[in-house]
Parts: structure tokens; sequence; C-alpha cells
């Protein structure tokens, strides 16, 4: 191969690679929690999140009308997953706010709880 034709050869592999881990990024799977409406038999409500980065904490924010926020920090798994299960201390309405190791907001829901 002569020196012109190894310079071509490099640059469309260097433009290969480029859109290979470009491609990859866009497939890579976007993080989503799961909230549900409702508190199970025992009275707890299970937070999911799937799709993060391994090893990684997430934060999950509990408000109420009637309290200050409560801030449960957990770790998420190797496969990316993360559950966490959570007594409402109050009757009423709750949000939940599910944020990143960077603070970024990844997901949120809201659900009931009746005595």
């Amino acid at each position: 191969m002569n020196r012109g034709n190894h310079k071509a050869f490099a640059a469309k592999a260097a433009a290969m690679t480029a859109a290979l881990f470009l491609a990859m990024a866009a497939l890579a799977a976007t993080p989503s929690v799961s909230v549900p409406s409702t508190p199970d038999t025992d009275g707890k409500v299970q937070i999911r999140g799937t799709d993060l980065a391994a090893f990684t904490n997430v934060t999950v924010r509990f408000t109420h009308e009637g309290m200050l926020p409560i801030d449960v920090v957990a770790q998420v798994a190797a496969d990316g997953k993360f559950a966490i299960k959570f007594t409402p201390p109050l009757v009423g309405g709750y949000a939940v706010t599910v944020y990143d190791a960077n603070g970024q907001q990844i997901g949120k829901g809201n659900f009931g709880y009746i005595r």
C-alpha cells in the first residue's frame, strides 16, 4: 500500500470508528423509573429504576404537602437497576422524583395513600 492509500484508509477507518461510537451512544437506553399509583397490601410503595449507570447512586425524593421532603439514596446494581420500598408516614398524595448522581432528574411519578 503506498503512502496516499494508507492516509485514505486511515481517514476512512477513523470516520467509521467515530460513526460507530455515535451509533452506540444513540442506542444507549434511556433511564426509566416506575412509581405505582398506590401502596401494596403491606402499605409500602416500591420505586424501581432501570437502564442506569451501574454502581452509581440515585436519590429518590418523596414530597407531601404536610411534611418536609424525604430523600432516600439507593445504589444502582451491576445490571443498571434499583428498587426501594417506602412506607408513607401520612395519608394523602405524594410526588416522587428520582435524580441521578449528578442531580439530573431521571424520572417522576405520583401515588396516593389512604388507610
